[in-house]
């Protein structure tokens, strides 16, 4: 049986690179996508939501829709497509990140109900939520070497501690209410990318 797996985690928690070095070792076997994006109208949305000078300064409930909007998109042109195909499916973020920023981080719990409600909506939900869980401080001094980098942020990597601690709070919330395994990353990336993957081709492939 196909499986639909979410990759979720904070900033600087490396969720990316591991989902990046997932699709170098598994290659086409498994389809990896992400959020927000995966689809091309998604991938639309997400540059709206994410790189738009105006994105930073937009309320949580516009941020939740745009969000959810990317989602539904999403599912029905990749993801339901490839589960049908007998595929399994891993995707870099999914709602669980949507209640960890929009709802708890943004809007302090006032956007629960809606979330909830939207959630509804989805045609697919994932079988497994696979947390890469880092302690906040250590993933923001991640993200500010990421961007000295040169690689791309968002408005998400310029919020205060507080902000990604209720992040992180957020996710621990999420995750009581659904299948989840958590992975520790506060560990060099070749630990956490070898459990990372050993997990992942235990999980995507198992009846």
């Amino acid at each position: 049986m196909p499986r639909f797996i979410a990759i979720e985690g904070g900033e600087g928690s490396g969720k990316s690179s591991l989902v990046s070095a997932l699709k170098d070792s598994l290659g086409d076997s498994v389809v990896v996508t992400r959020e927000p994006g995966g689809s091309p109208y998604g991938e639309a949305i997400r540059d709206l939501a994410l790189k738009d000078p105006r994105a930073g300064q937009a309320p949580a409930a516009t941020m939740l829709c745009l969000m959810f909007a990317s989602r539904y998109d999403h599912v029905e042109n990749i993801i339901r497509p490839a589960l049908s195909k007998g595929l399994s499916v891993v995707s870099d973020r999914f709602d669980g990140s949507s209640y960890a920023y929009n709802v708890c981080a943004q809007s302090r719990g006032s956007l629960e109900d809606l979330f909830w409600k939207l959630r509804t909506e989805i045609s697919v939900l994932p079988d497994l939520y696979v947390y890469i869980d880092v302690d906040p401080m250590e993933g923001l001094r991640r993200v500010a070497r990421r961007n000295e980098a040169l690689v791309d942020g968002n408005h998400f990597d310029m919020q205060t501690i507080e902000f990604h601690k209720k992040v992180r709070e957020g996710y621990l919330e999420f995750l009581s209410k659904v299948p989840h395994v958590t992975v520790d990353a506060n560990r060099s990336f070749a630990e956490v990318s070898k459990d990372f993957i050993d997990l992942i081709k235990e999980k995507a492939t198992r009846n």
